[in-house]
């Protein structure tokens, strides 16, 4: 969980940016979105400076695979009885999410920032 949220609002947020990423067109659990802000708080714990995204997305995407986090795609066009295999967590979703984590950071007054700020 987010530290610089409470239980509370990481789980609103998780909610508001899963609905964010369906109106996109992007099927993402509220858990999956809680799960990528919970290793985003372990990357802050662990240093990664909270304004440099690409080093936040590659922490992010680290973390989740050193926990064997993954993801069920989609089945291929064409192809409805054979689902592919899971994958991890594409570093563009982890963008996304923490795009709009800062869009609802902004509407709640908080800003992101590193465990000791």
């Amino acid at each position: 969980m987010s530290r610089y949220l409470s239980a509370a609002l990481t789980s609103e947020a998780s909610g508001w940016i899963s609905e964010q990423l369906l109106e996109e067109g992007a099927l993402v659990p509220a858990a999956l979105v809680e799960s990528i802000l919970d290793h985003e708080w372990r990357a802050l714990q662990a240093g990664t400076d909270p304004d440099d995204r690409a080093a936040l997305i590659a922490a992010v995407s680290a973390s989740l695979a050193a926990q064997d986090v993954r993801i069920q795609a989609p089945p291929a066009p064409g192809v409805e009885a054979m689902p592919a295999a899971p994958q991890a967590v594409p570093e563009s979703l982890i963008d996304r999410v923490l795009g709009w984590e800062d869009d609802f950071l902004g509407l709640a007054g908080v800003r992101r920032s590193a465990p000791d700020a």
